[in-house]
């Protein structure tokens, strides 16, 4: 026997047992017919020493052997290749790395020259970083099957210290199909920290290497006091690369048999997602009722986007019937847009659902269509800029007035500094309307016209100071204001009855929200704001402010506080902390000092979890003919989040009505997670009732697991240990 090993330097040495091998695994390859034929890659191998055994035509590779070949890796503390045989043996620690990135770790193995199929003893194997599966015996098949005996399979770290896993699968076999990329289970048991809770007798699930892969999802229990004890197990289709489906059956003690489905497409230009859920039988004798929704967005030629988001439901009572949504009004939108540097374009459609008590939705608006164009530019001459708006709205009801307008208008400012850093903007335009009109009590049908001239003065002289303690800003701001209607003073309102006064809109030209209704006459907006930054880490601003008019404006609602010669007083206050820790009040405060509306938040974002808190108090109104007579509001929330262990998470949310003293809605949740599995258990309480749908308790119960259709949870902190305690 001869012996390729000398006292050459390391890194000459292990050039040659390179050659070695590479030259010895080619006189094992056969040659093809066809000389011109391609020939496999050589393999490569690097060790402290070889040697050939010349009588048994062995070679054999000793300390820290690794073997390359065609995108496989393999490391050993000895490797021997028996020629008559065939054969590589490898004695451990193995580890064997395949071209998708999958590792087998082993105390020994037998494989083929190829390294691609053989017989793997005391297999550990981790797929895709992710999914470990530890094994008396594996065998590699026709590089394409793994089959692994009495196997326990799980994506939890095993630690020496807690050695059983979160959740884990104990099988006799477990076979893994590289090519269709599944896992097959075979007489598998489903264990939950060591406790058995199911068995399987045949089960497959997805590859982890798999981002999409067709098959059932982890089931979700459900509770209420309405439909009962419910459970929802979601199967998962993807259809090819570019759309995929879930088809979710719902099934409650009840009597209740849902059917959800969700489709999504992509395209290159964009993509869409389409919901719904069909009732077979709601658990009170009916059929047929469902919600619908889905949204899209396209783009098209020219830098223009098409965009829907549609929602519907069969009656009013369905969605919070079985959990799925508290809203009380559902809005459909399809639009174009198109949107550049100077210049907005947009073409919507939309379409409201009522599902308030008592309201009919034969008296809810169809928008078809609201129009807009804008485009600011440069203005030549007299510089400042200017800004001219085309619009158009058509509304129309099933019972009840219809309208169409259109209109449009210019609107120029200039800004410029004057002396001791007064800033002045001064703005003047003029908008014209045209009103088409049928079925209104209040108006003849035909056509209406206005034009709303206006112009005024912005006034705003920022004062600073800096000091060593903190740095102060203070504003006083002063807008003189005259705007007047000629032509058609009263004109159907769609778009502008809920006005309101606030900090935002102090210094506005308009305090209404749309363009049906305007504000008129001479009036001044006064108002200061104040903001502090201090060098510790936090900042504080203030506003305050009131609107003053030659005479009373009676478009306004006497409960909005704008009505008057004098508004009524806005002020808000802010304060903000490096520590994540905001707070903010909001105020409405008649001249008489009474508050009219007050608005409080408070919200804390930390490592530990987050609480916010917050209160409204809105005083009685009956002045605004929309919404009716409104009661006083007077309504506390709380919600918080705290993380009481690395692993553990408890959050709640309480809602209570002050003017009543009752409670609105409260709910509770607990979470476990860890890098392999979330456990989250829920529990919620509305106390208010609504059409067929009576006050209620329902309670969600959701498991994830890594591995098995979902990926880790990356929020959540893992255990730090090595593979080998599986």
């Amino acid at each position: 026997m001869g012996e390729v090993c000398c006292n050459q330097p390391a890194r000459r040495r292990r050039g040659m047992l390179r050659l070695v091998l590479a030259l010895v695994l080619l006189t094992l390859a056969p040659l093809p017919g066809d000389l011109f034929a391609q020939t496999p890659a050589p393999a490569s191998l690097i060790a402290d020493t070889v040697s050939y055994d010349g009588e048994t035509d062995i070679l054999t590779a000793t300390g820290n052997v690794e073997v390359f070949y065609d995108g496989r890796v393999l490391k050993a503390a000895s490797v021997s290749y028996d020629r008559n045989a065939d054969r590589i043996s490898a004695t451990g620690p193995v580890t064997l790395t395949d071209p998708g990135g999958t590792v087998f770790l082993a105390d020994g193995a037998s494989l083929s020259p190829d390294l691609a199929a053989g017989l793997i003893s005391g297999a550990r194997l981790l797929i895709a970083g992710e999914l470990q599966m530890a094994a008396a015996e594996a065998q590699r098949i026709d590089d394409r099957f793994t089959v692994l005996h009495n196997t326990i399979a799980t994506s939890c770290m095993i630690c020496e210290e807690n050695p059983r896993p979160t959740w884990s699968i104990r099988a006799r076999r477990i076979t893994r199909d590289e090519l269709d990329q599944r896992i097959y289970l075979e007489d598998a048991t489903f264990l939950a920290f060591g406790v058995p809770i199911a068995w399987l007798p045949q089960a497959s699930i997805p590859d982890p290497a798999v981002t999409r892969a067709s098959g059932f999802l982890l089931p979700e229990y459900n509770q209420s006091e309405i439909y009962g004890t419910g459970l929802q197990i979601p199967y998962y289709w993807a259809i090819d690369d570019e759309s995929d489906a879930t088809v979710t059956p719902f099934i409650s003690t009840g009597g209740a048999f849902l059917l959800e489905g969700e489709y999504r497409k992509r395209f290159s230009n964009g993509g869409f997602d389409l919901g719904a859920v069909l009732a077979i039988s709601d658990g009170q004798g009916d059929s047929g009722r469902g919600a619908w929704s889905g949204n899209g967005s396209f783009a098209l030629r020219h830098g223009f986007t098409a965009e829907f988001d549609f929602e519907r439901a069969s009656d009013k009572s369905f969605l919070q019937q079985f959990d799925y949504s508290d809203a009380d009004r559902l809005t459909s939108e399809a639009s174009i847009s198109r949107s550049r540097l100077n210049e907005y374009t947009e073409l919507t459609a939309l379409n409201f659902q009522t599902l308030r008590d008592g309201e009919n939705q034969d008296t809810v608006p169809l928008i078809l269509p609201t129009f807009r164009y804008q485009l600011a530019q440069p203005m030549p001459g007299i510089g400042g800029r200017y800004e001219v708006l085309a619009e158009a709205l058509g509304v129309t009801r099933n019972v009840g007035e219809k309208m169409f307008r259109m209109g449009g208008g210019m609107q120029w400012n200039r800004t410029s500094t004057g002396p001791v850093g007064i800033q002045a903007r001064t703005f003047a335009g003029a908008d014209v309307d045209a009103y088409q009109v049928w079925d209104n009590p209040e108006f003849d049908d035909g056509i209406l016209s206005r034009i709303y001239p206006n112009f005024g003065i912005d006034l705003r002289w920022p004062l600073l100071r800096a000091g060593g303690r903190a740095s102060h800003v203070i504003e006083p701001i002063a807008q003189v204001l005259y705007s007047k209607i000629w032509g058609a003073e009263s004109v159907p309102n769609e778009d502008s009855r809920l006005p309101e006064l606030d900090e935002t809109n102090l210094f506005s030209l308009d305090r209404f929200p749309g363009r049906d209704a305007v504000e008129t006459g001479l009036r001044a907006n006064l108002g200061v704001r104040y903001t502090r930054y201090d060098p510790a880490g936090w900042s504080m601003g203030l506003t305050l402010g009131q609107i003053l008019r030659a005479e009373a404006d009676e478009a306004f609602p006497a409960g909005s506080g704008l009505q008057g010669p004098q508004s009524d007083f806005v002020g808000s206050v802010a304060l903000n902390f490096d520590s994540g820790l905001t707070v903010t009040n909001r105020a409405l405060v008649e001249t008489d000092m009474k508050i009219r509306r007050n608005e409080f938040a408070l919200y804390h974002d930390a490592d530990w979890g987050y609480v916010g808190a917050g209160y409204t108090f809105l005083a009685e109104d009956d002045s605004n003919p929309t919404l009716g007579d409104q009661p006083e509001t007077n309504e506390f929330g709380l919600e918080a989040s705290y993380r009481v262990h690395r692993n553990w998470d408890v959050r709640g949310l309480w809602r209570y009505d002050m003017a009543t003293g009752s409670s609105l809605k409260a709910e509770g949740g607990i979470t476990y997670g860890n890098e392999c599995a979330e456990f989250d258990l829920s529990v919620s309480r509305r106390f208010t009732s609504s059409v067929n749908v009576p006050p209620s308790t329902s309670v969600s119960f959701v498991v994830r697991l890594a591995g098995l259709g979902n990926k880790g949870v990356e929020d959540w902190p893992s255990r730090t240990c090595t593979l080998s305690g599986i």
